[in-house]
């Protein structure tokens, strides 16, 4: 048995967005659970099991989608769309400034595309790291 990667980037898409959640992966049987301050249709119990048995995958504070845009504004070759990008990155709503501006490039699809591929890679390493197989 093997769990689908998709899998594995939605949970980390989901983490990345939600907040402060945590998910889990049950080694045995592939089920993603998510956790957070707000769960209440679990047990303080079956929390417990769960942080014990299953492996947590990684967290907002791990995925780092940040250090992706910096990672994306290097791979850019038009000095002023990638100085518009550095620019849009600094300060409080970097991430709205940083999406309107690849908006208004007509590179918004290849930051999507840029943005899964990191996604797809922090999942297979972690999949790796853990010796869970993946389709």
């Amino acid at each position: 048995m093997k769990v689908k990667l998709d899998a594995i980037i939605e949970a980390l898409e989901f983490v990345n967005f939600g907040m402060d959640t945590s998910a889990y992966l049950n080694p045995k049987t592939y089920e993603i659970v998510y956790i957070n301050e707000f769960t209440e249709d679990l047990t303080e119990e079956e929390k417990e099991k769960i942080y014990d048995e299953y492996l947590e995958l990684p967290s907002k504070y791990d995925i780092d989608e940040y250090n992706m845009m910096e990672d994306f504004i290097e791979t850019i070759d038009d000095d002023r769309l990638y100085n518009q990008l550095y620019i849009a990155i600094n300060g409080s709503g970097a991430f709205r400034r940083f999406k309107d501006t690849c908006i208004n490039f007509d590179v918004i699809d290849d930051w999507y595309k840029f943005r899964d591929e990191k996604y797809k890679e922090l999942a297979i390493e972690w999949c790796n790291d853990n010796n869970i197989e993946y389709i």
